[in-house]
């Protein structure tokens, strides 16, 4: 019996000691607020600034390279390419998932739901070879007996697109990434939890819906010196509206009649500050992914010494995050146990630190000259085909001398039969 054979065993007392359930109930759902708006997974996404977020965050991860890693007893890693777990993760993680869209999806389940759910395909063997994101909301949490662990219960999908797995379904056969939680078993939904700020923040795009849509001109009362039958008095609204309202008639002049006298009744859109309280629902809501206001085209606050120190502090504090979380469940859930320690999945941040060509430069030369790196690394890292040979060696300046050694040949060669006759 295999490895998991074993973490697949079904516990026979599980019926009847199952202790709670945690079901997903985010897509479709939906919350209230005071703001008098109903807040959803899909009406927070007609926020642009929710939108921006997420597709920062989604494809921010999705272009990262990730590669499975192995570790010797030097502590020397390379990248097992030949390995087909590196292949099913860096390429083609399911039939209707490549790389890129698999990362994707995470990021955005987790960007929404605050989980992420993948099925686990194995051969005979044990050895994963698909994973099948699965929707949130067709999946339910259960505890297994005495606390140990979980597992999972796939539901039917309501879409046209069935799953490879339904019913009950191990802890060891489910990639389950969880967003911040309070419990440790599921992921908490940032659309839940900020329900409060998205609703207000759908509140002031309807407003502003309604601005325009009624000629940029807010409603008044029309006051009219004599007593108006319920008839003429709804006709006269209708030819109001009909030729007053909407944004083709902006700018219309008015003609009263018969003593009539128009009189606006609410407050003019910048004295609500409607302009500044849209501007603060786009950093709450950057605030909530924790996305920095530029990398959703907010400029307001932008210079050109802090957006280099944004970014950096995006990918330390927001994308680092993420990845661990990823990172962990898939080492725990791919990789074999007995390579576990050795065998490792990793994202390459260094494509979204390079910053630009003069920077680069200068990092490079530095870490070469201190015989850090390689120039093939160096190459390799600015997608360039290794040179081979002297290439691969590490060098280091050698114009700096012991005081005592001042005025010294300096060659490279005399240098070193110095050094080797001072060993002597």
């Amino acid at each position: 019996m295999g490895i998991f054979d074993f973490l697949r065993r079904k516990d026979k007392s599980s019926d009847t000691e199952k202790r709670s359930i945690y079901g997903q109930t985010i897509i479709g759902s939906a919350f209230g607020n005071a703001s008098g708006e109903v807040v959803s997974k899909e009406q927070a996404l007609r926020v642009a600034a929710v939108w921006s977020c997420v597709r920062v965050l989604s494809e921010t991860i999705a272009s990262l390279p990730i590669s499975l890693y192995e570790k010797d007893e030097n502590n020397q890693k390379k990248v097992k390419s030949d390995n087909p777990l590196n292949a099913l993760i860096s390429q083609q993680p399911s039939p209707l998932f490549n790389s890129f869209m698999f990362f994707e999806r995470i990021m955005v389940d987790l960007s929404l739901d605050g989980n992420f759910y993948a099925y686990i395909e194995r051969n005979n063997g044990g050895f994963p070879v698909g994973l099948h994101p699965i929707k949130c909301n067709d999946v339910d949490v259960f505890i297994s007996p005495k606390g140990r662990g979980v597992y999972y219960e796939i539901k039917e999908s309501d879409s046209s697109n069935s799953y490879p797995k339904t019913g009950r379904v191990a802890g060891i056969d489910m990639i389950h990434v969880k967003g911040l939680s309070t419990n440790g078993i599921q992921g908490k939904s940032p659309i839940q939890v900020a329900a409060e700020t998205l609703g207000i923040a759908l509140a002031l795009d309807k407003h502003a819906g309604a601005y325009f849509k009624n000629g940029s001109q807010l409603g008044g009362i029309l006051k009219h010196p004599g007593t108006l039958k319920p008839e003429t008095a709804k006709r006269l609204r209708e030819s109001w509206s009909n030729n007053y309202s909407g944004t083709s008639n902006t700018g219309k002049t008015a003609i009263l009649e018969e003593g009539m006298d128009f009189q606006a009744r609410t407050i003019p859109n910048n004295q609500a500050q409607f302009i500044e309280s849209r501007q603060y629902q786009i950093s709450d809501i950057c605030r909530l992914f924790r996305v920095p206001n530029h990398l959703v085209n907010d400029l307001s606050n932008a210079t050109y010494s802090n957006i280099e120190a944004q970014q950096i502090d995006f990918v330390v504090h927001t994308i680092t995050p993420w990845i661990k979380r990823i990172e962990s469940e898939l080492n725990a859930k791919l990789v074999p146990f007995k390579k576990r320690g050795t065998e490792y999945f990793k994202f390459n941040l260094t494509a979204i630190l390079r910053g630009d060509s003069k920077a680069r430069a200068d990092y490079y030369r530095t870490l070469v000259n201190i015989g850090v790196m390689s120039p093939d690394e160096v190459r390799k890292l600015e997608d360039l085909n290794s040179v081979g040979g002297a290439s691969e060696d590490y060098y280091m300046q050698s114009n700096m001398l012991p005081i005592n050694r001042l005025g010294e040949s300096t060659s490279r060669e005399e240098l070193n039969e110095n050094i080797n006759e001072d060993e002597k």
